[in-house]
Order: C-alpha cells, then sequence, then structure tokens
C-alpha cells in the first residue's frame, strides 16, 4: 500500500504542480470591488429594462401596474408581469407580485430584482404628479430604491431627477415568513 501511495505521489505530483502554478488550486474570489461592480451593471440592466419597458404604457394609462425585471443566476434579465394583476388594486398586485418573487428566490432562481410600479407624488411643491418607484435587490445585499418623478406632457412621459435610497430588503429577506412578504 505504501509503494503503491508513493507511486501515485510521483505520477501525480507533476499534474499537481501544473494545476498550483495555473491557477486552479487558488481560484480567486472576485473582490469586493468587482462584485460591487457586477451589481451595479446589474442593476443598470434591470433598470433600462424596466423603463423602456413602460414609457409608452406610462403615456396611455398615466401609470403602470406592478411589474419585475429579474436577473437570473445565469445573469439573463426577464421582465416579470402576472396577467391577473391588471385586474387588482395598485398596493394588491405588488403585494401579489412580491410574494411571487419570493417564491423564485427561494426555489435558487433569481439573483436580483427590480420591482416597478407608479405612485402619486407625496412632494406636494414638486411640478410632477407622479413617481416611478424601482426597487432594486440583489443576493449579494444591496437595496435601493431609485424614485423618479415624472409627468406627462404632450403625449410624452418626462422624467425628473431622480433619487436613489437604501431599503430594507422584501424580496431576499431570509426571514420572511409564508404569511408575509415585508
Amino acid at each position: 500500500m505504501t509503494k503503491l501511495k508513493s507511486g501515485l505521489t510521483l505520477v501525480l505530483m507533476p499534474l499537481i504542480l501544473v494545476l498550483m502554478t495555473s491557477g486552479y488550486a487558488h481560484a480567486q474570489q472576485p473582490s469586493e470591488a468587482e462584485i460591487k461592480e457586477m451589481i451595479q451593471e446589474q442593476f443598470e440592466r434591470m433598470y433600462k429594462k424596466g423603463v423602456e419597458s413602460i414609457r409608452g404604457r406610462i403615456v396611455v394609462t398615466g401609470g403602470v401596474k406592478p411589474f419585475a425585471v429579474v436577473t437570473d443566476t445565469g445573469d439573463k434579465n426577464t421582465t416579470l408581469r402576472i396577467r391577473q394583476i391588471e385586474e387588482m388594486p395598485a398596493d394588491i398586485a405588488l403585494e401579489v407580485l412580491r410574494r411571487s418573487l419570493i417564491a423564485l428566490v427561494k426555489k435558487g432562481k433569481v439573483g436580483a430584482t427590480a420591482v416597478f410600479y407608479t405612485t402619486a407624488n407625496p412632494n406636494k411643491e414638486s411640478e410632477a404628479d407622479r413617481v416611478l418607484v424601482v426597487e432594486m435587490e440583489h443576493i449579494f445585499g444591496p437595496t435601493l430604491a431609485q424614485l423618479v418623478p415624472y409627468t406627462i406632457v404632450d403625449g410624452k412621459a418626462r422624467f425628473g431627477e431622480q433619487v436613489v435610497v437604501e431599503t430594507e430588503k422584501k424580496i431576499f429577506n431570509i426571514n420572511v415568513g409564508e404569511e408575509s412578504a415585508g
């Protein structure tokens, strides 16, 4: 048995040395800066895809029912709309969408989410009477909301200066129970 072990060691040693020098033995984890950059890129792609999706809809109705853009674990973006939401009041529709996203997250299929919806502008001094809210969450932690005031002028949506704020997790919260999404 000892001869077999030493024979295998002699045969495998050159392979082990090659693997160690080629980086396989010490595969580097992405740096914190690289992770932040990846998250930022995913958030930007989801935001862009969502805004492109609502431009026409927002003009016709003045707002949109909640929908999401998700980045799956393969880094592919997909727009998620639930047909039944169109018939629901906005607050219930938002809750149904969030619960659906939580179910997808629990299955391990989603790495990032961006939930889009519109609401009345709470800032009465603003020229914009509506706000586009985009709640973005990532499996690695960042949770942000972009608030973009807008108004419809001459059949076109005019977006104002966006504000970005940190928010609480609603989708990737591992303590979320079955009965409550937030």
